[in-house]
């Protein structure tokens, strides 16, 4: 069995990571996870002492039937998100190819609220969860299923230059791939063709675009709310735009001009 997984699609939450693994997983040399979010190195158990071998005792039951393929991958968008996870990944492999899927930091955060508000996750209105999300997350630090980290970062997840510079810290470029989920909606063979150079696999026929999973909200509620997180991103996305140059990107993407 080809393990220890040789990529990981890790963030970022509500950015198109499902389609993406859906995608991949059509493809004949790709083994992806039978269940798309393994949520192993961020498990409230997970145990940093756990060496790779036992790590990948883990992920075998995930992978049964794919002894044959070139190259082993999972989706877990929260990986990202934790600054702990990273060097517990590096350590796993240091190889690891990383795949990150971003998506406007403002909508990525309401369609995280609407998902959380519809599983009764999420009681108060937007306004309030936004003012209260920095205290709710200093108080609770938790790996909770539940817990404020998992379904109260709304603003926080959008804070993507901060989790691609400490990517960085960890990663070499050449290991990381960056693409804009508008990027997998508009241009889908051309982005798949990317993600298949990046992961040393041949070019098959193309699967399809289609719609895979989207969460469904008014994107026409929230205006001040919405205002105001773009307002909070605006700086932050100056930041990511050059630090993407530096990476070698020239994004044109709607959100990040």
């Amino acid at each position: 069995m080809p393990l220890p997984l040789g990529f990981m699609i890790i963030g970022v939450q509500k950015g198109g990571t499902t389609a993406l693994s859906h995608f991949l997983a059509q493809h004949p040399d790709i083994g992806m996870a039978t269940t798309k979010e393994v949520h192993l190195f961020d498990a409230p158990d997970f145990d940093p002492a756990w060496s790779v071998a036992e790590i990948n005792e883990r992920y075998q039951p995930y992978f049964l039937g794919m002894e044959q393929r070139l190259i082993l991958g999972e989706a877990t968008p929260i990986y990202i998100a934790w600054q702990e996870i990273i060097p517990e990944i590096k350590r796993y492999n240091p190889q690891l190819k990383v795949i990150v899927l971003l998506r406007d930091p403002v909508e990525r955060a309401l369609s995280q609220y609407a998902m959380e508000f519809v599983r009764n996750n999420e009681a108060r209105p937007l306004w309030l969860a936004l003012l209260l999300e920095g205290a709710r997350l200093l108080r609770d630090k938790s790996r909770a299923p539940l817990g404020a980290r998992r379904c109260h970062s709304y603003r926080t997840r959008g804070e993507y230059v901060e989790q691609l510079e400490h990517l960085r810290r960890y990663f070499p470029d050449s290991q990381i791939l960056v693409i804009d989920n508008s990027e997998l909606i508009g241009q889908h063979d051309q982005t798949l063709v990317r993600v298949y150079d990046f992961l040393g696999v041949p070019v098959v026929d193309l699967p399809a675009s289609e719609r895979v999973f989207s969460g469904d909200y008014d994107r026409a509620r929230y205006p001040m709310c919405r205002w105001l997180l773009g307002c909070w991103y605006r700086f932050a996305n100056r930041r990511l735009k050059s630090l993407l140059s530096d990476m070698g990107y020239s994004p044109n993407w709607p959100w990040l001009r």
